[in-house]
């Protein structure tokens, strides 16, 4: 969402509370308020507005398992009262441990995200399924221990681990990870026979979104920078996607992964992908920053190419030049937040759902990069994904594919 945009919501939005981060995670234990860019009032008991709505199942259990009604439009098992805004049209005034919280802060997470991309790409995104169901259904209590989007229409979040304190829902990443499923439904389709690709894509298509969303959160953007003074080529807030409990996140975006032809499970074959892209993030921050003056190219190039035995020393600079500079550094990444999310979008309304390779994706990056930046990142774009052996000739083979299969997150 661009930086005018988001100010706009703050002035004219609806208010919720939303948990940036895993709320075990230090600095993130309260919730803070988000602002919804539709008008107080406009969002109906629920929440509901014209493209979702939230139901608070009771003692439901995924689709599909013994037990669980079948999917349809509108939900008819047994569900908590629809819960409804104050008297301003806001829905902040609900405080975490009510079952009315998780209810409206997943239904303000998925409006937020969808805000977001939708500003990226310059469009409403239609889901995939409008016309057989018009609105997504998000489902936030389920008992399970874990989070389903699915391509009939629906999300539905249970627990980690089993652990009720910290519902699904109410974990930003993985929400924002699962709608990305849905993103990509609508922006790039659902092919005949996807590759082993198109299923690795699928989660880092997913990672992505939520690393870009995380971003439109001035307490995680401060934090990140207070906490790694614009180091970012390292294991922070914004390279963990999904925190969960005691310091473990699901996945992570900056890692060493390189394509492999005997790697065909999904959340793994995304790793190279993701974290070439990530690469892409930070190297545009960079950028920004050497063109600014506020780093040498020195410590850029050093940042980049580092081996572990350098990583306290290339810290060390980073302090250096960010202490008197943060405001300085915050607007270098918002920067590269907004121009990495266009570049993504830009790309990914150009990829064709069939016969999704790799290399088929870089070439659409390369070709936004030309569009929307003159090229400027072409020689950025290639190295990123080039030692991780992902090149414009990338691919596997296909595999067979069933056309309603519901995407799963696997939580480790």
């Amino acid at each position: 969402m661009s930086q005018m945009l988001d100010a706009q919501a703050r002035e004219n939005g609806t208010k919720f509370l939303i948990y940036p981060q895993n709320k075990t995670v230090p600095g993130f234990e309260n919730p803070e308020v988000v602002y919804i860019n539709l008008p107080p009032g406009s969002i109906k008991s629920g929440p509901e507005d014209d493209q979702m709505y939230v139901v608070d199942a009771l003692n439901k259990v995924p689709f599909g398992e013994p037990g669980s009604p079948p999917f349809q439009y509108r939900y008819e098992g047994p569900h908590s009262p629809a819960v409804q805004p104050n008297a301003q049209g806001h829905f902040d005034h609900l405080r975490p441990g009510e079952r009315a919280f998780s209810a409206a802060t997943m239904y303000a997470t998925v409006r937020r995200a969808l805000e977001i991309w939708e500003d990226y790409f310059g469009r409403e995104i239609p889901w995939i399924w409008s016309n057989e169901v018009p609105k997504l259904l998000l489902i936030p209590l389920v008992v399970f221990n874990n989070a389903v989007s699915s391509p009939a229409g629906y999300l539905e979040f249970g627990f980690p681990d089993g652990d009720t304190d910290i519902p699904h829902c109410q974990n930003f990443d993985v929400l924002v990870h699962e709608l990305g499923h849905q993103i990509k439904y609508a922006v790039i389709g659902i092919p005949d026979r996807p590759t082993f690709e198109f299923r690795g894509h699928h989660e880092a298509f997913g990672d992505l979104v939520a690393i870009v969303a995380s971003l439109h959160f001035n307490t995680v953007v401060d934090h990140l920078l207070n906490n790694t003074f614009g180091d970012l080529f390292s294991v922070n807030e914004l390279s963990r996607v999904g925190d969960l409990k005691a310091g473990r996140s699901i996945r992570l975006a900056f890692n060493n992964e390189k394509f492999s032809r005997l790697i065909t499970e999904p959340h793994l074959l995304s790793l190279p992908f993701t974290g070439g892209a990530f690469d892409i993030l930070v190297e545009i921050f960079q950028r920004n920053l050497i063109e600014r003056n506020l780093i040498s190219q020195e410590l850029g190039d050093l940042s980049f190419n580092s081996t572990v035995g350098q990583q306290h020393e290339i810290r060390e600079q980073f302090k250096r030049f960010y202490q008197g500079k943060e405001a300085e550094f915050k607007d270098a990444l918002l920067d590269a937040r907004d121009k990495f999310g266009k570049l993504m979008a830009t790309a990914w309304s150009n990829t064709d759902k069939e016969n999704l390779h790799y290399g088929d994706v870089l070439k659409k990056i390369l070709d936004a990069d030309r569009q929307l930046f003159n090229g400027k990142y072409e020689r950025t774009i290639r190295s990123c994904f080039d030692w991780r052996l992902i090149t414009t000739d990338t691919m596997l083979s296909p595999l067979p594919f069933e056309t309603h299969v519901v995407d799963e997150l696997v939580t480790v």
